[in-house]
């Protein structure tokens, strides 16, 4: 535990050609942000200002981390990237039309966010790396954060901060290029 907390701004990125396509992107590096989610980051940058961070980090990503360099840009902050940042790793459905998956029922026993769905990431996994996020961080003396990421990935930051645990994700999304500012007081983080 430590004796303080950190200060959010969750970031979404920008609209990307992969999400007007209508693909499960995942892990996929490269879709870049469309004109309207260049114009996205550019807004998202503009209202971080005056929140006044001391820390940019990003997933390493290209539509996450164009996203960032327009904050960057804006707010002179220096860009961390890091993997651990990622959008949720959904293995042989990466790349996907969201059409062509197919249901499939979550093996007996087990929790529907503990399944590696594709041979990719849970939703377990997603936390852990997140959780190690917060932790690199705080030991950094980071007060203020501006973290840029994903759709699925900022479901699980934001409730991971909230102290809720891997089956207990709220599923509220942020639209892209959103900000949305999350407060962590330094308890323990739950366990996956």
């Amino acid at each position: 535990m430590l004796d303080r907390g950190i200060d959010f701004a969750l970031v979404r990125h920008g609209e990307s050609t992969g999400n007007i396509g209508g693909r499960v992107l995942g892990h996929e590096l490269g879709p870049e942000l469309t004109t309207l989610g260049r114009t996205q980051a550019r807004g998202a940058a503009h209202g971080l200002t005056r929140w006044h961070a001391d820390m940019l980090w990003s997933s390493d990503m290209v539509r996450a981390r164009s996203t960032a360099q327009e904050i960057a840009r804006t707010t002179r902050l220096p860009l961390n990237c890091t993997a651990l940042l990622r959008e949720q790793d959904h293995g042989a459905m990466d790349g996907m039309p969201v059409g062509d998956l197919v249901a499939q029922p979550t093996p007996a026993g087990r929790d529907i966010t503990e399944v590696r769905w594709g041979g990719g990431e849970s939703i377990a996994d997603v936390y852990a790396r997140l959780r190690h996020f917060v932790m690199m961080v705080a030991a950094r003396g980071a007060r203020r954060v501006v973290v840029v990421g994903h759709g699925d990935m900022a479901c699980a930051f934001t409730s991971m901060l909230a102290g809720l645990g891997h089956r207990d994700v709220a599923w509220d999304r942020l639209a892209h290029g959103q900000v949305r500012y999350l407060g962590w007081d330094g308890r323990a983080l739950l366990p996956s």
